[in-house]
């Protein structure tokens, strides 16, 4: 199953992509020149960002005081401090979808995933473009993997990735799931038979960035996180169905849970007899479907959750937050140990439901006041006000809308 495929497309930026960056902003802040609190306490006012809500929104990611925002034509770069847009770098595809017309519905969130190669840091994302036959010319549906120059717009390199053996590439837009030790990870959604209602699939790629050169496929794999070296996916059976932001599903136990080998694919674990898989990513040895589990070998974390499992952030450094209609917990993520606990029946104390986590600080809310909790410990530091920390880092806070909150303590 391990194998090395050349890829199509070269660093010219291939289907018609422009590789320069237009509307880039030669006075852009400096990165080194953005103040930064660490972990953050003070947010200031609501900045709103430049987007144009006519445009298809994938999602978004931050690098240090910079916003970068996945849309249907471009990959757009914005200083959080201001909100100012900085550079914009088009996509250059022909069709947005693989001729079905209108469209279709996809609410998926896929932000672009950051990579650092010889010194420079990309940003990658995925697209499809399709392209009608003419002739004796069928119609196609080609997959790209891009980086993009992160400081300046310019894109650094396009290629095609090769086609499933099997299946066709379907309308939902294709991810990149991750990128580790110089190797992405791209899930494109397939469909096996067009007749068929229930052909949906998905075939996984993993990626050299060095070479450009995929290293091994899957098939009748979807990865939904990658973490610790390892590609977490659900295996697919005849009766799967995607479901966008609920994961995949089927009327049959045919679906499995697996973790696979970021370097040549090899099973690593699997757990089969599922009807429903959901994968969400978590991140310092961590994912989570419902219940808190080790990247590594796919098993439960004692302790980690009790009832069901609503949301679980990874606070970068040291401690995984995880929240479930019971308890907020905090789990140490070395030695796997539950560090605190906040029960909905502790009458001493009221149960907050978690935002996010950053640098040993939990940002949480209860019905009356938004609070930070020490993660270590669990226990309140302060109040804080304005922001809703969807996403954040030292910078600035995000909330789901692309709202900016810049950090002022």
């Amino acid at each position: 199953m391990s194998f090395l495929v050349g890829l199509a497309g070269c660093s010219d930026g291939g289907s018609g992509a422009d590789d320069s960056a237009p509307n880039a902003s030669s006075a852009a802040k400096p990165r080194g020149e953005a103040k930064g609190f660490d972990p953050p306490v003070k947010f200031g006012k609501a900045v709103k960002l430049p987007v144009d809500e006519h445009v298809k929104s994938w999602g978004f990611a931050q690098l240090g005081p910079w916003l970068y925002e996945r849309t249907a034509a471009a990959l757009n770069a914005y200083d959080t401090s201001s909100g100012r847009k900085l550079w914009s770098s088009p996509l250059g595809r022909k069709d947005w979808y693989t001729g079905t017309a209108g469209g279709v519905s996809d609410n998926q969130r896929i932000p672009p995933v950051f990579a650092q190669h010889n010194g420079r840091t990309d940003v990658l994302f995925a697209y499809a473009d399709y392209t009608k036959g003419s002739g004796t010319e069928v119609d196609r549906t080609d997959v790209y993997l891009r980086a993009v120059d992160a400081d300046t717009g310019k894109v650094s390199w396009t290629t095609r990735l090769p086609e499933p053996a099997k299946s066709t590439v379907s309308d939902l837009e294709p991810a990149v799931v991750g990128a580790q030790d110089g190797t992405a990870v791209v899930r494109v959604l397939t469909s096996t038979d067009d007749s068929s209602e229930d052909s949906e699939s998905a075939t996984t790629y993993a990626v050299d960035l060095n070479r450009r050169q995929v290293t091994w496929q899957e098939e009748h794999f979807a990865a939904g996180a990658l973490d610790s070296g390892v590609v977490i996916g659900t295996q697919l059976g005849e009766e799967a169905r995607f479901q966008s932001l609920h994961g995949w599903h089927s009327d049959q136990t045919d679906l499995g849970l697996a973790g696979r080998t970021l370097t040549d694919g090899t099973p690593r674990w699997k757990l089969e007899g599922r009807s429903s898989v959901e994968i969400e990513p978590v991140g310092g040895g961590f994912f989570a479907t419902g219940l808190l589990r080790d990247s590594r070998t796919g098993k439960t974390v004692p302790g980690g959750t009790n009832g069901t499992l609503l949301h679980c952030v990874y606070d970068q450094r040291s401690v995984v937050v995880c929240d479930s209609e019971e308890a907020v917990r905090g789990i140490d993520a070395r030695t796997r140990k539950v560090l605190w606990t906040i029960s909905a029946d502790d009458n001493s104390r009221k149960k907050p439901n978690l935002g996010n986590a950053w640098h040993g600080a939990v940002y949480a809310s209860t019905d009356t006041t938004s609070v930070i909790l020490d993660a270590r410990t669990g226990k309140d530091r302060r109040p804080f006000s304005g922001a809703s920390p969807y996403m954040l880092n030292q910078y600035a806070a995000v909330n789901i809308d692309m709202v900016v909150y810049p950090t002022t303590g």
